[in-house]
């Protein structure tokens, strides 16, 4: 643990003593840097954002409130995230470079993997219920936090630019990956064309499983935290990451050679959100609903696989092919979603 993250923590909390602290890193998270910082009295969330990533971290709490105050209007039936603020009203502080923000933290199960069916519906069911109070939100309100993250078109041209120019011997060692992705990149053309169809909405941008609180006693979804992504898109992109995370066997840096995607969740996640999204979305939302979970499957392991050319510039890694682990598992799980719905 970084040796100035206790200073870091008492300037959140300006009536805390330094023994008051007790500060655990968080070890999930691909992106930030997350510490659990308890005191006598409460405990909180302390992060780091990551400002390569996020180039503009206020904005992201910008969106935020915006999203809360409507949450909050149209009663939300989860908790919502709450910030500590300054003196000056900051709730993100700027300390030498580097952007930080503390959390009350919202005490609850988390999960790599979705463990059962009635996990996977609850949780579709608070998305729905998220977008569904969210409906009447002009998306002109918010700013977008990371250019391109939901235009698949951009992504795609990420892609063919590390063919071009990444690195020659991770080109080679992933060759039969690369190929494979050419082959069906048909499916992410017509998505695209899928979507230039589809109004534009409020969505969460990342409801992958880890991203749910559960109660610790039942199935029951507390929080959706992970207020980052938030921005303007289609809600089949939360439906397609959700099922990318949810329906998945293996966690994204498994490289265990087993069955990836299970139906049953598959079915759950999707009963669980048209229980409440029937109330408010269109037909071509409906019926897109299998291409969005394929392609958004297909679109992260382009990511991870882009990344990977790249030598490893985006995702945090701990050894050198973790990204092209992550980019075969979510390839595999693609393939058996792609035969599952039989397109």
């Amino acid at each position: 643990m970084r040796d100035d993250v206790r200073d870091i923590a008492l300037m959140f909390l300006p009536k805390a003593q330094n023994n008051d602290l007790e500060i655990m890193e968080i070890s999930s998270g691909l992106i930030n840097q997350s510490f659990k910082v308890k005191t006598f009295q409460s405990v909180y969330v302390l992060q780091r954002i990551n400002h390569f990533v996020f180039l503009q971290p206020k904005l992201i709490h910008h969106n935020y409130k915006k999203v809360k105050g409507y949450l909050l209007a149209n009663g939300f039936s989860k908790q919502t995230l709450s910030f500590l603020i300054d003196d000056k009203g900051e709730d993100v502080k700027n300390i030498n470079d580097e952007y930080w923000r503390m959390s009350e933290f919202i005490d609850g199960e988390t999960y790599g993997v979705c463990t059962n069916p009635i996990l996977a519906y609850n949780s579709a069911r608070v998305l729905a219920e998220f977008h569904y109070c969210l409906k009447e939100m002009d998306t002109a309100e918010l700013e977008v936090p990371i250019k391109g993250f939901c235009d698949f078109t951009y992504r795609v041209k990420q892609f063919k630019g590390a063919l071009i120019s990444g690195n020659l011997k991770r080109m080679t060692i992933a060759k039969n990956l690369i190929k494979a992705v050419n082959a069906n990149l048909h499916y992410i053309s017509e998505y695209i064309e899928v979507e230039k169809n589809i109004v534009k909405r409020t969505i969460h941008g990342d409801p992958k499983v880890s991203n749910f609180l559960f109660d610790r006693t039942n199935d029951y979804v507390i929080s959706l935290i992970d207020i980052d992504t938030i921005m303007p898109g289609t809600i089949l992109y939360d439906f397609g990451d959700m099922v990318r995370s949810f329906a998945n066997n293996s966690n994204e840096d498994s490289t265990m050679n087993k069955k990836s995607f299970k139906s049953d969740v598959y079915e759950s996640l999707k009963n669980g959100y048209l229980s409440i999204g029937e109330q408010f979305m269109t037909q071509e939302e409906k019926s897109s609903l299998g291409l969005s979970a394929m392609c958004v499957s297909l679109i992260q392991c382009i990511r991870f696989l882009t990344d990977y050319l790249n030598s490893d510039v985006y995702y945090k890694v701990t050894e050198p092919k973790q990204n092209l682990n992550r980019a075969t598992n979510q390839f595999t799980f693609y393939k058996e979603l792609k035969e599952y719905l039989i397109l």
